[in-house]
């Protein structure tokens, strides 16, 4: 560098001039010695160089000797007497030197070298025209600030500053921007589920019961005399005798014994289990003979037609800012078996239920937000629930042990997770549900069900529909805090009735601040405040 080869040439007159003459600005020495720190002298200037860029300095008197501390950052050429070239290589700091014939100090220049900036400050300005942002380099980071309307010119921004500086993906340019929009959003969500449930049952059971009569059968039996002497019968009675008169063989009737022939039919209900009740019908008939039963017939007929409507609505609001997760829980917690050690003991955990808002808001302009939405409402069943048993097993000592038995109810769950953009104010159906399930079944007696009209009577019908409409609505609003007194609760204007109203008149509340104001002096009305004694 021309400014290392004058330094070697004039460093004899730069001594001699230092040690004879005091230098402007700098610190005089008891000895006579001066000292020029960097920045301190009445020469020194600061100068910002962009990289790989260069800077003229024309000076008022010819320069002799260029000092410049790191030449691998900035160098100097010396074009004339009084004209020197600065040009910046390399991101850093450095300072330069200048002197005249004399050894007097010129300048003192304080030197950094940044990237520059005033050509992306235009491309933003451009793309980005509702911005007031300024863009600085600072030891080789991109620094941006200033002011943008919202969330999404700030991202423009920064994708232009990686575009133009080249920076890579986890290199991020230091973001000082301030978003204009509000940033505190609230989520308002409702929650609308319709059930409607049908079942229809309609059984026909019939039996009957038919008595011949008493019969009696013919039988050959022996008849022999008691006194040893021959009995005689004629042939009309059926008699044979043997040719000595002691012993008959006759045809003669045995015990009576009845004879009858009974029926039924037994049809269930395998969609619901068993009858759910409703109109049960019984009617039949009784024939006796001589007072003793001869014949019977009877019929049970059991019809219901059930109709049932849940109506379900859940309005979970919460609010948080920008950028941040919330959450909301408005339910219980049941416990769930999750292990058990040697010596039968349970650990548990605790599962949530009822209704549940998780959200996170992104302001991205006063006309659109973004919103990442978990919403839930689940309730405790005995349908799908675990029924445990108890189970006996040996520890690791020998020891038998039985583990008790758990119930774990299951869930009815309703779920939606989803990511939208909505401007404040506006709704959307986030989730929507139509659900219709039916069952059906008939139980016949085969053959005798394909009678026409009679056929009916010999089957049994079970019908259960369900029907199901679920809709999930969300509304976010930007809002800003509000005074205290502004603000409403369902327990304003409650307070409990006295005793005497209570009994004689049946009241349980009485209003004692007229739309919500509160206490006052024109509205207070005992027994409600404080008591002092």
């Amino acid at each position: 560098m021309m400014g290392l080869r004058h330094l070697f040439a004039g460093i004899g007159a730069g001594l001699a001039c230092l040690l004879s003459a005091p230098v402007a600005g700098a610190q005089q020495s008891p000895m006579g010695v001066s000292v020029m720190k960097p920045g301190e002298t009445n020469v020194s200037q600061s100068m910002k160089l962009g990289l790989n860029k260069s800077t003229v300095i024309e000076l008022e008197r010819p320069v002799a000797d260029v000092v410049i501390t790191n030449p691998a950052i900035a160098d100097a050429v010396v074009q004339t007497s009084r004209r020197l070239i600065f040009r910046g290589i390399e991101v850093g700091e450095t300072n330069a030197f200048l002197f005249d014939r004399q050894g007097n100090p010129l300048l003192n220049l304080e030197i950094i070298v940044d990237a520059d900036t005033a050509s992306l400050e235009k491309l933003i300005s451009r793309y980005v025209p509702d911005s007031r942002v300024s863009v600085e380099s600072v030891g080789g980071n991109i620094v941006v600030s200033g002011n943008v309307d919202n969330l999404m010119q700030s991202d423009q921004v920064i994708r232009l500053i990686k575009a133009y500086s080249g920076l890579e993906d986890e290199v991020e340019p230091v973001n000082m921007l301030s978003v204009a929009a509000k940033d505190q959003v609230m989520l308002e969500v409702r929650v609308v589920e319709m059930q409607r449930n049908v079942v229809k049952q309609l059984g026909i059971n019939l039996s009957g019961v038919t008595n011949f009569g008493e019969l009696a059968s013919q039988s050959l039996q022996q008849l022999v005399s008691a006194a040893g002497e021959p009995l005689f019968f004629d042939e009309d009675a059926g008699v044979n005798t043997t040719g000595q008169g002691t012993a008959l063989e006759a045809i003669r009737p045995d015990t009576p014994f009845s004879k009858n022939f009974g029926f039924s039919s037994a049809n269930g209900y395998n969609v619901a289990g068993n009858s759910l009740g409703g109109l049960s019908t019984e009617f039949g008939y009784t024939n006796y003979n001589d007072g003793r039963l001869q014949s019977s017939a009877g019929a049970a007929i059991d019809a219901l037609e059930r109709i049932g409507i849940v109506r379900t609505l859940a309005e979970p609001n919460i609010s948080a800012i920008s950028g941040e997760s919330a959450k909301f829980l408005a339910g219980g917690e049941f416990p769930v078996p999750v292990g058990q050690d040697n010596n039968g003991r349970i650990s548990i955990e605790f599962k949530q239920y009822g209704v549940g808002l998780a959200f996170t808001p992104v302001v991205l302009s006063e006309g659109r937000i973004s919103l990442k939405v978990s919403t839930e409402v689940s309730e405790l069943t005995n349908q799908g629930a675990f029924q445990g048993q108890s189970v006996a097993g040996v520890d690791d000592q020998g020891n038998i042990i039985t583990a008790q038995t758990l119930t774990i109810p299951a869930l009815t769950v309703r779920r939606a997770e989803s990511t939208v953009e909505l401007p404040s104010g506006g709704s959307m159906m986030l989730a929507g549900l139509i659900q219709s399930r039916s069952r059906q079944s008939l139980d016949q007696l085969p053959g005798l069900k394909k009678l026409p009209v009679l056929g009916a009577l010999f089957q049994s019908r079970d019908f259960i529909n369900e029907e199901t409409e679920l809709v999930v609505i969300i509304t976010p609003y930007l809002v800003d805090p509000t005074q205290k007194g502004r603000l409403r609760t369902p327990a304003d204007g409650y307070a409990n009735a006295a005793d005497p109203k209570t009994i004689f008149f049946g009241k349980l509340n009485a209003v004692y601040g007229k739309g919500g104001k509160g206490l006052s002096a024109d509205n207070y009305n005992a027994p409600v405040g404080f008591i002092e004694e």
